[in-house]
């Protein structure tokens, strides 16, 4: 297997867990709070998530949390009782200066997730809500790509090469130059080794696991087509 990073949000038993890392999973989300965009119970409390992450052996931890709030010790305690060293925004948003001035002083980085990548997006767009932050205490950005699209990657491959203009493989492999990217796309058996080999500047991929979503414009997969997806890892 490469050396990318493989995570997997919205993790919801300790079972799941164990058979996720099992598979080559490096990084494991879980919800602590609930993600308007799905329609599910994949949300945990903390106490059930501390059941999660007790069956992790190796694989760092991530609590997605709602940071738009000005209590930062109550994200910190709820954190470091999960025993996450990462927390992450339930939305495409920036928390609070404050709150990014505790995580970072608790030693708590935070994965941007919830960026979105259009086929007409020009790659200086993709990043502009965070660069005017000059602390935004970063340790991943995780970018969801033409999620508009079911078949995002045969677009991205076959179709957006005869758009010039338009968002290409080389764009994304450029940002993942400038930060470390997590990319999330419709990953399958069939694609997954292909997505990780043309993509090699990106630092991992992120499947999301749903039952349900509030919203058609999404990436995800539900529990047994993530493990099949796993399976296909290049070694």
């Amino acid at each position: 297997m490469t050396n990318k990073i493989i995570k997997v949000d919205r993790v919801q038993s300790a079972s799941e867990a164990a058979a996720l890392e099992a598979r080559g999973v490096t990084m494991i989300a879980v919800d602590l709070a609930v993600n308007a965009r799905f329609a599910d119970h994949r949300t945990l409390t903390v106490g059930q998530a501390v059941e999660v992450t007790a069956a992790v052996r190796a694989a760092t931890v991530v609590a997605a949390m709602d940071l738009s709030n000005d209590e930062p010790d109550r994200l910190i305690a709820a954190a470091r009782r999960v025993g996450a060293s990462l927390v992450q925004p339930l939305v495409n948003a920036v928390p609070p200066h404050a709150v990014r001035s505790a995580l970072r002083a608790a030693h708590l980085g935070i994965v941007y997730a919830g960026i979105e990548v259009s086929h007409d997006d020009d790659p200086s767009w993709v990043f502009s809500g965070h660069d005017d932050y000059p602390d935004l205490n970063a340790t991943l950005f995780q970018v969801d790509v033409f999620s508009e699209y079911r078949d995002a990657w045969q677009f991205l491959r076959d179709e957006s090469p005869e758009y010039p203009e338009e968002f290409q493989i080389d764009d994304l492999n450029g940002l993942a130059g400038g930060r470390p990217i997590l990319a999330t796309l419709d990953f399958t058996p069939a694609n997954i080794g292909e997505i990780l080999a043309k993509l090699p500047r990106i630092a991992g991929i992120t499947i999301v696991l749903a039952d349900q979503t509030s919203r058609t414009d999404l990436h995800f997969h539900s529990y047994p087509d993530a493990l099949s997806t796993l399976a296909a890892l290049p070694e």
